[in-house]
C-alpha cells in the first residue's frame, strides 16, 4: 500500500513538474513575442520577399526606430514605422516607380515599409551585402559612411568600418543587430 502512495505521489510530481516546465517555457516565448513583435507582418513580408529581404532585418529597424508606431515623427523630421525623411522618400519613390503621394502618405504603413524596404535594399547593395554598413548608412547617413571608409583611422582597409565615430549612429546599429538576432533566434528556433 505504501509502495502505491509513493508510486502515485512520484507520478504526480513529474506531471507537475513538466506541465509547470512547458507553462513556463511557453510563457517565456509569448514574453519575448511581445518584446520582438511581428506587427504589420502581411506588409513586411510581401515587402521583404519583393526585395530580397530578410524579413526579421525589417521588423528589427523598425522596431529600433519607431517601436512599431505607424505615427512616429523623430526630432529630425523622420517619419512614420521605418523613420524616412521626406527627402529620402521621395528620392525612392521616384527612383522605384511607385507613384506615391509623398509627402501627404509617408505615415501609411503600406507605403512607409515599402519606401523604407526599398531604401534598405539600394542600402545593401551599395555596400555590397555588408548589413551592418547598410545599417550604418540608414542611420548615420550615406555620405558620411562614404567618409568614414576613406579615413584609415576608421576604415579596416577591406571596406569595412572598425569604429563609427557618431554614438547615436554606433548605439543604433548595435540595437538592430540585437534585434536583428533575437528575432532570429525567436522566431526560427521554435
Amino acid at each position: 500500500m505504501k509502495r502505491h502512495g509513493c508510486l502515485r505521489l512520484f507520478i504526480l510530481a513529474a506531471v507537475t513538474f513538466f506541465a509547470l516546465f512547458f507553462a513556463v517555457d511557453k510563457g517565456r516565448d509569448t514574453l519575448l513575442e511581445l518584446m520582438y513583435p511581428t506587427k504589420y507582418s502581411d506588409i513586411v513580408e510581401k515587402r521583404s520577399e519583393e526585395f530580397g529581404l530578410d524579413k526579421y532585418l525589417v521588423y528589427s529597424v523598425i522596431r529600433t526606430e519607431s517601436k512599431f508606431k505607424e505615427d512616429a515623427l523623430s526630432e529630425v523630421g523622420a517619419k512614420g514605422l521605418m523613420q524616412l525623411m521626406d527627402e529620402t522618400a521621395k528620392e525612392c519613390n521616384e527612383k522605384g516607380g511607385f507613384g506615391y503621394n509623398i509627402p501627404d502618405d509617408i505615415y501609411n504603413p503600406e507605403v512607409n515599409i515599402t519606401l523604407g524596404c526599398y531604401y534598405l535594399d539600394k542600402l545593401i547593395e551599395n555596400y555590397y551585402g555588408d548589413i551592418s554598413l547598410a545599417i550604418t548608412a540608414y542611420n548615420g547617413g550615406a555620405g558620411n559612411v562614404g567618409k568614414w571608409l576613406k579615413d584609415k583611422n576608421l576604415s579596416d582597409g577591406d571596406g569595412g568600418l572598425l569604429e563609427i565615430p557618431f554614438e547615436e549612429t554606433k548605439g543604433y546599429v548595435e540595437k538592430v543587430l540585437s534585434s536583428y538576432d533575437r528575432y532570429k533566434k525567436i522566431y526560427t528556433e521554435k
